[in-house]
Formats: C-alpha cells, structure tokens, sequence
C-alpha cells in the first residue's frame, strides 16, 4: 500500500499490484462463500431494484422473508405502477422506513410514462428515479447491467474504512471522497456486479462491526487496518444527536366490533398507514391535560366522544425519533358516530386491520390496548 502517511489517512491508497490481488482474492471467495439469499443471481434490473430497495436500512434476514412475497404480489414494474400505493405500503410491512416503498411505487410510474416502459441502464439515469441515491443506483447498474461502478453501502464503507486504515470519521465529506475513490477503482471491468456484492458478504459476514473475524478474511494481508491491529477501533464515526423525544396519543374507538382507524398523509412520518386516530406531541409526556385530551378526542372523532381510561402505553425508536405510544379508550355518550368516509376515517375488523398497511409500531401499540381490554373485560366478569 502506498502513501502510508498516519497524519494524512485520507492520501491513502492500493497501488495497482494490490488492487489486482484484491481483486482476484475477493472473488474467489465469493464464488465459495457468497450468501444464499432469494435475489442472488437475479438479472432483472426490477427486480435487483426491488431488493436492494429493501436492503437499505433493513437486514438481509429481514428482507429474505419479505422479498419473495413482495414479488409474487408485484412480479413485475408494470404490476407495481398499476397497484393502489395502499396495496404496496400493506406488502412492505415489517420492513419499516415506508418512504422507501412509496418512492419505489413513484419510480415505477414514473418509468411506466416514459418512452419505453424499461428500467434506466446508466447509473447517473437511475439516479434520477424517486429513492434512488449514489449505493442504490451503483449495486442496480452492476448488477443488472454490468456497468463499472462502485455500491457503496454501510457494509463496503466499513470494509473499505478498515483496508485503509482510515482514521478520519467516515460520515465526513473527505473520507466519504476517498472511500468513494478508491472503491471505484477496485471495481474490475468484468464482474462488477460479483465484486460490488461480494464486499457487501464480506461487510456481513466477516468484516463484522464489533470483533471482526480477521483470520477468515480473504483480503487481510492487504488490510492497512488488519497490519496495524486498528481493526476494531475503525470504522470512526462523529456522535450523532439522539433521537427526538416525542408523544403520540390516540384513542381507540369501538363500535358494533369494529374499531376506528384513520389514514396518515401521504407524506411525513408513517406517510399513507393506518393507525389509530391521534396526536403528536414533543418530549415525552406522561399524561396530557384532561381538557386538552378532551378537545383533541372531540376534534378528531366527533362531539359525541370522549376520552376514557388509558390502555396502554409503549416506546419504539426510529432513527429520529424516539416515540411514546399512549392509547386511551374512547367513549361515546351521544348516539352520533364518526361516518367512515369523513377525513379518511374506516371502522375496520380485525381482518381489515391485518390487511392494511399499518406500520409495526403501530401494530404493537394495536396489540397492547386489544390485551389491556381483555384484562378489563375478564376482571369485570369475575366481579
């Protein structure tokens, strides 16, 4: 490795000699040792889309029980841009972060109205879809189409921060610059599709956050990071702000055994799900003023309902936010209902909210006040 200077990580570099050994040694790996997963092997670009879509921010393991389903339902792009975006927000449940199926049901209309009806072949046009940032577009024009460019994703930025020994933080401009660098110019001409995701495996497998498994490393001798035993203090990354506190109460409203469930925006967090007619308010509060409560319940499910007692109450962090779900009974002392065309309002069953796309917090929050109840209803009966 040249240009070994400690005070100057970011000037570091293979020289052409160790970039054709990394090359030659990484895929031989993987042709040995690549993960079994639904979408290895894939060629068609929609569908090498569709699961890197999903990989981001969402583990392989994860992914793997989603993946096939998600494809049966909409084996093709034409099928995705014709399906209602509820359809495609239900299908993507439990992998979570839905901005990204939303963006993937906008690119896929969006190339259906383009002349030709076919994915983009470049990686600067797939980069002009909907959801499609610099890792995406590179893992989907090498993969599918055998274009020469780099996929960087948190895996490769790990692996690639430890060969060469980067001591700069990788969530900085210069350090991105030159993993970003020198990545593109480990990508060979054939096979870079093979070398893009056999770095991933590598980032998955091996190259793991906390004690890599360096032994097992096919690239170590030409792993900066390995030969001064920095290994596990890499990748170095700034502190990043702790997730929002905020809270979220909702009231759920039942009526001749349905419950009342209205519909989030498009956009903005849980954009387009299902959930529990509610509010949303900064910092955790451990109860709202009986008042405000009131107005709020009146407000979002009519004048003839009212707050009752509170059901339950969970945490889920997301990466921004840190969310605390407080579900309240409503009660209704007037005969008036909300009607369920009113602001995207539905009295759904048990089946209906199984269906829907409603995200796995929301399920959870679901799940604890459906329990409270039972408890209140059995504690009732043995009186």
């Amino acid at each position: 490795m040249s240009n070994k200077t400690k005070n100057n990580p970011d000037s570091l570099r293979l020289t052409p000699p160790e970039r054709r050994r990394f090359r030659r040694r990484i895929l031989s790996w993987y042709e040995r040792e690549k993960r079994e997963l639904p979408w290895r092997g894939e060629q068609d670009p929609y569908r090498v889309w569709v699961s890197e879509a999903m990989l981001q921010q969402t583990r392989a393991g994860t992914v793997r029980l989603r993946y096939t389903a998600f494809i049966e339902r909409f084996p093709t792009l034409a099928a995705l841009a014709d399906a209602p975006l509820d359809a495609v927000l239900a299908e993507w449940q439990g992998l979570g972060y839905y901005g990204r199926a939303r963006n993937l049901h906008r690119a896929a209309r969006q190339v259906m109205n383009q002349e030709g009806s076919a994915m983009p072949k470049t990686r600067d046009a797939l980069l002009a879809l909907p959801g499609v940032g610099p890792y995406m577009a590179g893992a989907v024009a090498s993969i599918a189409f055998g274009v020469r460019c780099a996929a960087i994703d948190g895996n490769v930025l790990r692996v690639m921060s430890r060969i060469l020994n980067l001591s700069l933080p990788v969530d900085t401009p210069p350090a991105q610059k030159t993993i970003h660098e020198e990545t593109q110019a480990l990508v060979p001409r054939a096979r870079p599709g093979d070398f893009n995701q056999a770095l991933m495996d590598l980032g998955a497998s091996i190259c793991l956050p906390r004690n890599p498994d360096c032994a097992q490393c096919p690239v170590r001798v030409l792993c900066a990071g390995h030969l001064a035993g920095t290994q596990n203090a890499l990748p170095v990354k700034t502190a990043k702000k702790p997730p929002e506190p905020c809270t979220l109460f909702q009231f759920r409203a039942e009526r001749n055994g349905l419950v009342l469930l209205t519909q989030r925006e498009k956009t903005g967090l849980f954009g387009g799900m299902w959930e529990l007619p509610g509010f949303m308010v900064e910092g955790h509060k451990e109860k709202a003023a009986p008042r405000w409560l009131r107005e709020q319940c009146a407000l979002l499910l009519g004048p003839g309902w009212r707050p009752g007692r509170e059901l339950a109450r969970i945490t889920r962090t997301l990466t921004h936010r840190k969310i605390l779900f407080v579900v309240h009974l409503a009660e209704h002392f007037m005969n008036d209902a909300p009607q369920a065309d009113r602001n995207g309002l539905l009295w759904a069953s048990e089946e209906d909210f199984r269906s829907l796309a409603v995200s796995t917090a929301q399920r959870a929050a679901w799940s604890a006040a459906k329990s409270a109840l039972h408890n209140m209803e059995g504690t009732q009966g043995e009186r």
